[in-house]
């Protein structure tokens, strides 16, 4: 017989994520998320009367932990191996096997795969079409040239076709080679060609100092262009338009590695570390629940991904700790937390 719920329950907390209603009936957890239980709204009386963490220790603690961050996401072993073993020595001192063979497990995944340095991505120049300076016929081929490789009738005949009138047009109004790569990569990009026929139309066409006009594309004296079988499987991935390799960077392009290095970073450290970042630990402040309950890493995942809240709101959300009765951030809403100061 399913248990009757009056209109109006006196539910209280006996003990932590354990209710019962005024007849003294336990609630399944099912239940529990069906009604409105104290146990998100009440405050532990053990920290009742603790001192919460100044704005500016917080903001000093942020900032280290940026610093932190920013040389996570640079990729470098420098950075990576002391935070992890860190990680790693906490989790044996709090003599938990399975955690901390996962993080050994983590670290040495990464000593295999990254290296000492900070790796400096470089964005690449791009030419554009106002970035050149073509006569008036250079310039309607290339918007010719455009659009007929866009069409799905345009196969791999045609587009070398193209690919050669193009790249005449641009030697003889004096573009350099580079902004001819440049200009003839984005326009095989509207193709269906492969990455291993694209290149070798590039190195067929804008390698050569100057594209002879009367010369049979058959017959043209250029080198003959790499068969595909002889290119590696990393060389076909890299070249192919729907490689695994594209895709993941796609994925880190969109995201960013530093927001992926920020996720892992937070959620760990909060969870695992006793509410505690480093830069918490070094400003002597810990993020704590209000039921003060160890945060699980759902818990800490939660409180993190509150950040990308506060940013969206412009800031105020983490402004918010100056009015805030209890100091309180976004992010400490999203999860029912304080930051306390521990002197």
């Amino acid at each position: 017989m399913q248990h009757e719920q009056p209109d109006h329950q006196d539910i209280r907390e006996v003990a932590p994520d354990t209710f019962v209603d005024e007849t003294g009936h336990q609630l399944t957890k099912k239940e529990v998320r069906q009604i409105v239980t104290p146990h998100a709204f009440a405050v532990a009386d053990e920290l009742i009367g603790q001192p919460l963490a100044k704005p500016v220790r917080r903001g000093i603690a942020m900032g280290i932990d940026g610093l932190i961050i920013s040389g996570l996401a640079s990729a470098s072993l420098i950075f990576v191996l002391p935070t992890m073993l860190y990680l790693c020595w906490n989790r044996y001192k709090a003599q938990n096997r399975n955690h901390l063979l996962l993080m050994v497990f983590a670290t040495l995944a990464m000593l295999g795969t990254l290296s000492w340095a900070p790796q400096l991505v470089q964005e690449q120049e791009t030419t554009s079409a106002a970035d050149l300076d073509l006569t008036p016929t250079a310039a309607a081929v290339l918007a010719q040239v455009s659009l007929e490789l866009s069409t799905e009738e345009c196969d791999a005949i045609c587009a070398e076709e193209k690919t050669k009138t193009l790249a005449l047009e641009m030697q003889n109004s004096g573009v350099s080679m580079k902004q001819q790569k440049d200009v003839l990569e984005g326009l095989l990009e509207l193709t269906e060609l492969k990455g291993v026929e694209k290149r070798a139309l590039l190195d067929k066409y804008v390698a050569q100092p100057k594209v002879v006009a009367t010369q049979p594309v058959v017959a043209a004296a250029v080198t003959e262009p790499v068969k595909e079988e002889s290119y590696s499987v990393l060389d076909k991935l890299k070249n192919s338009d729907y490689s695994l390799i594209k895709w993941v960077k796609g994925i880190l392009a969109d995201f960013g590695l530093g927001y992926g290095w920020a996720m892992v970073y937070f959620t760990f450290y909060i969870s695992w570390n006793n509410g505690q970042t480093i830069g918490k630990l070094l400003t002597r402040i810990r993020v704590v629940q209000l039921d003060n309950q160890p945060l699980t890493l759902w818990a800490s995942f939660s409180r993190q991904g509150g950040y990308g809240a506060g940013f969206a709101t412009g800031l105020i959300g983490f402004a918010q700790i100056l009015w805030d009765p209890n100091r309180q951030a976004i992010q400490d809403k999203v999860a029912s937390t304080v930051v306390i100061h521990q002197p």
